[in-house]
């Protein structure tokens, strides 16, 4: 059964944040290895982007929420 498990690499070793219930010690498992993004706050977005992106940007937002405006 797949699981999503969320774990810290450190000295060359995955270190699982909690147990994993259902493997046992030394048991073998195959595993994927995704790196967890970095959340970054809007404060830290504030001007990272062009007048034109931000227009356009906005333009995006505000014709999205046209189409489902009707919807609620």
């Amino acid at each position: 059964m797949p699981k999503t498990v969320e774990a810290i690499y450190e000295e060359n070793v995955l270190k699982p944040i909690e147990p994993i219930k259902g493997i046992k010690e030394h048991e073998r498992v195959v595993i994927i290895l995704c790196s967890h993004p970095a959340k970054k706050s809007l404060r830290e977005l504030v001007g990272t982007l062009t007048h034109e992106e931000a227009e356009a940007m906005q333009k995006l937002i505000d014709e999205e929420f046209e189409k489902i405006e009707g919807e609620w």
